[in-house]
């Protein structure tokens, strides 16, 4: 089913029927929840889907309690831990009551973290909505991280992940994402996923300056010879270029992000939402290496070989005098209209979504093939490491 074929109101089922309803959890934090939420949103909306977006639902859900925690504090530390007990529940409350009305809820979340044991109540939450799937929706896909399911399952602290009994894909019922592009291909038994892609059709992210300026992403000290030679570049070409510095509002990096055509990319990227920002406001992407877009591959490359990447994106090798030979071709030759034409042309997906993905999962939730107890058939983190080790 491509976007042009997906019916207008697929949810509804038979006329008088009633519609289905979701739930989104998310945050108002600075970083990827918001635009993933609100993007998520406006894609319910174009298939005609009933939407609650809950900005405290992620704050909201209920966490497992923390052995030991508050021991030895005195009677106002005691009294302060009771009123934030008290918050939290009546904030859960408020939550159950919306839960109870609709459908299912997705999740906005990331992993490792939205694998980890401490970040949900599953038993509590279950118990007390029985009846509602509950739907992760991340930037990628664990099922094709074999990398990070090793990681998490080993809790290895270098990679951020915590000690604890962690989750593998039977946290959640369904699972969207973004895209499941990365070096691996997805693991056995992983299959079970809807690719929906990201809408970005909003107005804080449109172009407006015509002009050749660089932005260069905030410093990652692993990779400061990479960060050189993009600036000896840029002032060997005479292209004006910005630093990403401290942090920002959403609508203050989206400012940014209007106001530059190029962004230079300063690490290897799990996916990275700001090239997809970026773009759909008319930029292009440099990268020293293929492999730090991998997420953007058209498709997982075969083993030992590097994937294709949309026309936006320049590949430079790292190498000082091939950027600068590029970067005096785009003084030349950019334009913004026709790098936002390449985005909506070669990443429809990251720009509108994938309309008919989604109203396929709603059909699921409706006909019942995803369910409140479909986690119980989805790979532990045991089994998907295990067969991480079988691939190897």
């Amino acid at each position: 089913m491509n976007e042009a074929s997906w019916p207008l109101n697929p949810p509804g089922g038979s006329e008088g029927e009633t519609p289905v309803r979701v739930a989104i959890l998310a945050n108002r934090a600075n970083s990827f929840y918001r635009p993933l939420a609100e993007g998520l949103e406006r894609m319910f909306k174009d298939i005609g889907v009933d939407t609650i977006l809950l900005y405290d639902g992620l704050t909201a859900l209920p966490r497992r309690p923390v052995a030991g925690a508050g021991a030895g504090a005195n009677w106002k530390g005691k009294l302060f831990r009771v009123a934030q007990e008290c918050g939290s529940w009546l904030n859960y409350r408020k939550l159950l009551g919306q839960l109870r009305s609709v459908d299912f809820a997705v999740i906005v979340g990331h992993m490792p973290r939205a694998f980890f044991d401490h970040l949900i109540d599953d038993q509590k939450l279950r118990r007390d909505v029985p009846h509602l799937p509950i739907v992760l929706y991340d930037l990628v896909y664990l099922g094709s991280r074999a990398d990070w399911v090793k990681w998490v399952h080993g809790c290895v602290a270098s990679r951020g992940v915590t000690k604890g009994n962690h989750w593998g894909l039977n946290r959640y019922d369904h699972h969207l994402c973004i895209t499941e592009v990365s070096e691996y291909p997805v693991l056995p038994g992983a299959e079970h996923f809807s690719r929906i892609g990201i809408n970005l059709i909003d107005p804080s992210l449109a172009i407006e300056s015509r002009e050749i300026c660089a932005l260069i992403d905030f410093e990652r000290p692993n990779h400061l010879p990479e960060r050189a030679i993009q600036i000896q570049a840029c002032l060997e070409a005479g292209i004006p270029f910005k630093v990403l510095h401290g942090s920002y509002s959403m609508a203050e990096i989206r400012k940014i992000y209007r106001s530059c055509s190029l962004y230079f990319i300063a690490h290897c990227e799990s996916f990275g939402l700001p090239i997809c920002e970026v773009q759909a406001c008319g930029g292009v992407i440099l990268t020293p290496y293929a492999n730090w877009c991998h997420a953007h591959f058209f498709e997982t490359p075969e083993p030992g070989h590097s994937g294709q990447l949309p026309e936006n994106f320049i590949v430079y090798n790292n190498d000082k005098q091939q950027l600068v030979s590029e970067l005096n071709r785009l003084k030349r030759d950019y334009n913004a209209d026709t790098a936002l034409g390449n985005f909506k042309r070669d990443q429809p997906h990251l720009y509108r979504g994938n309309l008919g993905e989604l109203a396929r999962v709603v059909a699921g939730i409706r006909d019942g093939t995803i369910h409140s107890t479909s986690h119980q058939h989805h790979p532990t983190l045991q089994q998907l490491s295990d067969a991480v080790d079988a691939r190897t």
